[in-house]
């Protein structure tokens, strides 16, 4: 897929995700499994056996599945389901897994509690790795794949790219809360907290560069902003897809301005921006540009060129 297939992939899971539980999830999952991941074996269940505490198994990476797909999300129940699955597995598939993987149709991210939860099961049980699966790993997983391919397990086409006008939903409200606060209420930039160097280096132009400064500002709020996520695991994970699609943009050989533009896009979806919106969008970016998940930081010991003058 091409980045504004992927651009629009994600308005469309998302919506396709909220209308998915019990039976329908696990076909969905399977159906993403078989296409995304190599020595994936969907597990039915079988007389008495049932499916032996396992809804897929990962045959080159010893990875175990366990999906749950609620239509009501509540979070006690989801822990009892992931104690019985966990249990189930350790006890009818000892040896055959390493990792124990439990997925789940809750687009808002994994609840505190379940992570609790996790960190509590991986001090009882040392040996197996814990991770969680859902709406932002199919997302990732599908964006890798042939458009066509994803559009027969969406069972939808994929719109233009000129009709895009989705970025990525997990910010939204970091976007808003951003939008509708005062630049006064921002700190002012400390000097070091950025090298000028990485500024000059990234051949951005100098209105460029002064707009991703000014964006600055704003980093402390957007840092507590991550530090009142429920999941503790959403910067780190909006972080890596950023650094991907810039160096996927790199790698295409676009031009630094055209880079941060992309990178904008891959925030914002490529709707028309009010002024606040796109004040906001310019604090994330400059927010990642910091911490050097977006553009490369100058290398040790190198120096802007000076120009000199024609006499």
């Amino acid at each position: 897929m091409d980045f504004y297939e992927r651009l629009s992939l994600r308005g469309i899971l998302w919506a396709h995700l909220h209308n998915l539980y019990g039976s329908a999830f696990q076909d969905f999952f399977d159906d993403v499994m078989t296409l995304c991941v190599p020595g994936f074996v969907d597990v039915r269940t079988h007389g008495k056996l049932g499916d032996l505490s396992s809804d897929g198994l990962a045959l080159h990476d010893g990875r175990l599945y366990a999906c749950y797909a609620p239509e009501t999300v509540d979070y006690a129940a989801t822990i009892r389901k992931f104690r019985s699955d966990l249990t189930g597995a350790i006890k009818k598939r000892s040896g055959q897994f390493t990792t124990f993987v439990f997925v789940h149709n809750d687009v808002r991210g994994m609840h505190p509690q379940l992570s609790a939860e996790m960190s509590a099961a991986q001090s009882t049980h040392p040996r197996i790795a814990f991770e969680i699966m859902g709406f932002r790993h199919f997302r990732d997983l599908l964006g890798k794949q042939q458009s066509s391919d994803v559009e027969a397990v969406l069972k939808t086409p994929l719109p233009m790219h000129h009709t895009v006008a989705v970025g990525l939903q997990e910010m939204e409200e970091l976007l808003a809360d951003l939008a509708s606060k005062r630049l006064s209420d921002a700190s002012p930039v400390p000097i070091e907290t950025v090298s000028a160097h990485k500024l000059l280096y990234s051949d951005l132009t100098p209105d460029t560069q002064a707009e991703l400064r000014n964006g600055m500002r704003q980093s402390a709020m957007i840092s507590d902003y991550y530090q009142r996520r429920i999941d503790i695991t959403e910067r780190d994970e909006v972080a890596a897809r950023f650094h991907a699609e810039y160096l996927d943009a790199i790698n295409n050989g676009l031009d630094p301005e055209d880079v941060l533009l992309r990178m904008r896009e891959f925030l914002a979806g490529n709707r028309t921006s009010t002024a606040p919106r796109y004040r906001a969008q310019t604090a994330i970016l400059a927010y990642f540009f910091e911490s050097c998940d977006i553009f490369e930081n100058a290398p040790v010991g190198w120096q802007p060129t000076i120009k000199v003058g024609v006499q």
